[in-house]
């Protein structure tokens, strides 16, 4: 296969990789030895021992830890919090684990953080608890409790802030549009109306106290909510399960969906956010909605200019998400996605959900065996490492030209933050692939190679012709800039 770069076309330019601390990461910091957390670092986000992610995710939790022993049934899903009552004095020894990580990811290098919001407080919702239930309306978050929900938020950052860790940006609200009405998890509906409201207020109590953090939003799980009516008419007629809407269009007295017409297109919230559109690619990665989504996502996002995209969070979810798989199909998998969100979609930024699962599913990059307190890497973990090690912030992606096949061979092509060519290949098939790669006098290639059993292994290749390894992906980076 002849494969052309054409540097001269160039399309997003790249922000960050990364992934969240949620959930396990306070368990590690307050269960296992510290060598562990030391190794979760390297993995996570050295360049040369890891993947060398370039953002991460600190999770601010609402206090199920506290308030929903019951309305939050698994127990490593439930978070502590800053403040667990209205009065309460801030507690800033919740979330040691994180904070620890936070620290270790800033010193290996990471450029991005990103502080993010599942819910309001518990003592903040119309349920009392950190999710809400079918009496709570079109919001758990109590009407007229937005600044206070801003101030409290706002009093974190400056926190950190004074501790030498501010954060880049704030995401007060995530996956709006789900009911978030089960005993999961923590989360917190918002129609387009209450999100409107709330990041108006988060914003106005972020200035009232000085803190310049920009918000990151609104982080729809699935970008149907972001698509015009008109643009996914063709999608939902060939989706014999979809109905006239898309799902959770309308619940509870409110419109959760054509988030950018409604909400990010609004003046004064796109005066009060970062000019972002952040979303999650759940119920995107079928093939028969893969490219067409996307596209229908881009076409809506051109009707509304302004705004990079950023992939805010992803892992494996319906029939295939059960089971912890470390091997190189699951690898393989989420490679296919993160490539489609790059090509497809101009994501400058694209994030993991877990960072650190100790769960029998596929929604790690690194994993634990509780009981015997220790730590795994995983293929999906070095799969992502393809682009994350090499592409820091302000890299470009360029074209790359080719006869790409959906199932077989899927190649992007980049210039590095130093200008020099980094192209990427994903190889699904059974059997090797040759290729010849014009478009980029670069003498020799520096490799590294993941399959089922190299992970990131460094080579050299000195020719315009090679072969791509069966079930693999292949990077590679120029050594000319």
């Amino acid at each position: 296969m002849n494969l052309n770069i054409d540097t001269t076309r160039r399309h997003q330019i790249i922000d960050n990789f990364g992934a969240s601390q949620a959930w396990w990461v306070d368990i590690v910091g307050r269960d296992f030895p510290a060598e562990s957390m030391e190794r979760i670092a390297d993995l996570l986000f050295d360049r040369e021992k890891g993947i060398g992610l370039s953002a991460t995710r600190f999770n601010i939790g609402a206090g199920s830890e506290s308030y929903d022993t019951e309305y939050v049934e698994n127990w490593f899903m439930r978070s502590g919090c800053f403040q667990c009552g209205p009065n309460a004095p801030f507690d800033w020894s919740a979330h040691e684990g994180q904070r620890r990580l936070l620290k270790m990811a800033r010193d290996r290098g990471v450029e991005r953080t990103i502080a993010f919001v599942n819910s309001p407080p518990a003592w903040m919702t119309m349920s009392g608890h950190t999710r809400g239930d079918e009496k709570t309306g079109s919001t758990n978050l109590k009407p007229g409790m937005e600044m206070e929900f801003g101030r409290f938020l706002a009093r974190i950052m400056k926190h950190f802030e004074d501790e030498g860790l501010p954060f880049d940006y704030l995401s007060p609200i995530n996956e709006p549009q789900v009911p978030w009405d089960t005993p999961k998890q923590e989360g917190c509906r918002y129609s387009n109306q209450d999100m409107t409201v709330a990041v108006l207020a988060v914003r106005a109590a972020l200035d009232e106290a000085g803190v310049k953090t920009p918000i990151l939003f609104n982080e729809t799980n699935n970008l149907m909510a972001l698509i015009d009516l008109d643009i996914m008419r063709d999608l939902l007629d060939r989706r014999s399960d979809s109905g006239a809407y898309p799902d959770h269009a309308f619940q509870h007295g409110g419109k959760f969906f054509e988030g950018l017409k409604d909400v990010f297109w609004n003046p004064a919230v796109k005066a009060a956010i970062a000019p972002i559109v952040a979303a999650h690619s759940y119920g995107s990665e079928h093939p028969d909605v893969m490219i067409p989504v996307r596209r229908m996502t881009k076409a809506t996002m051109d009707r509304y200019p302004g705004y990079d995209y950023w992939m805010t969070e992803y892992c494996v979810l319906g029939d295939y998400g059960p089971k912890r798989d470390l091997g190189i199909d699951a690898g393989l998998f989420i490679a296919n996605v993160i490539h489609h969100d790059l090509v497809e979609l101009d994501a400058a930024a694209w994030q993991w959900w877990l960072g650190v699962s100790g769960s029998d599913y596929k929604d790690g990059l690194v994993y634990l065996d509780v009981e015997e307190r220790r730590v795994h890497d995983s293929k999906m973990l070095w799969a992502l490492g393809h682009w994350s090690r090499f592409l820091r912030p302000g890299s470009v992606r360029v074209e790359l030209q080719g006869s790409f096949d959906p199932a077989g061979l899927l190649g992007s092509a980049y210039l590095d933050a130093q200008g020099k060519t980094v192209v990427v290949l994903i190889n699904q098939g059974t059997a090797p692939v040759e290729v010849t790669l014009e478009g980029a006098d670069q003498g020799a290639w520096h490799t590294w190679t993941t399959d089922q059993t190299r992970s990131m292994e460094a080579g050299e290749i000195g020719e315009r012709s090679f072969s791509v390894p069966p079930r693999s992906l292949l990077t590679l980076v120029g050594q000319q800039g």
